[in-house]
């Protein structure tokens, strides 16, 4: 998993980096497409991401998302993970990530992808300031997992609205010298989640202060 983000995101960081447009919606792809156009991009807190939704099951998952050879599948302690790649968006490649319980069924959707977006227009790339200012009652977290080269080299933060299920993390970027939206992550709501195949009962997730974009120094030396 983590070697495939080294591949993935530094290219989805200089595609985005210069330019940050909102997603524009596109015609429904006939069945026999590779699902690459959209035309329902929105994520929809507690509720889904795009035409798909919270507890839909494996098999629509793969119609909307059909597998490509790009495309992974792991199982971890957090359940069954689907991966699909977007390959073809213009603002550059990303990810979806959809994760199933035992029962088959999904209970999280993670868009790392510029191709959606919130009711606030929010998305892959976004500035913290802005989820600030449209969410008003999170909550922020570091994980203490070990720092991805792709990620910027420092810890994930992540601010969550458990009330209303959603979740953002937030990466580094060493350019800019600030935290950008790597991943906005949608679950239902007043439940727990999966931060990056981490259960947040471990250890490695820590709370810190609401709205810090980074963890205090004892936490993470490399901020």
């Amino acid at each position: 998993m983590k070697k495939h983000l080294i591949l993935i995101l530094p290219t989805l960081l200089i595609a985005a980096a210069a330019n940050r447009p909102g997603l524009r919606a596109q015609p429904r792809p006939s069945p026999q497409s590779d699902a690459s156009h959209f035309l329902v991009t929105l994520i929809d807190p507690g509720l889904g991401v795009g035409a798909l939704k919270l507890g839909d099951s494996r098999d629509r998952a793969l119609e909307l998302f059909p597998r490509k050879a790009e495309d992974q599948e792991w199982t971890d302690d957090c359940g069954t993970t689907l991966d699909w790649v977007d390959t073809d968006n213009p603002m550059g490649r990303g990810d979806v990530f959809m994760r199933l319980n035992k029962k088959g069924k999904i209970f999280q959707i993670e868009s790392a992808t510029t191709r959606f977006h919130t009711a606030e227009d929010i998305t892959t790339f976004s500035d913290p300031e802005k989820v600030a200012h449209a969410y008003r009652d999170m909550h922020a977290f570091v994980l203490l997992t070990p720092p991805s080269p792709a990620l910027g080299d420092r810890p994930l933060v992540f601010w969550v609205d458990k009330k209303k299920g959603i979740a953002f993390a937030l990466a580094y970027d060493p350019s800019r010298r600030k935290r950008y939206v790597y991943k906005i992550i949608v679950f239902e709501s007043n439940k727990d989640f999966c931060p990056e195949q981490e259960k947040t009962s471990s250890p490695k997730w820590q709370s810190i202060a609401p709205y810090a974009v980074e963890p205090p120094r004892e936490l993470s030396p490399e901020s």
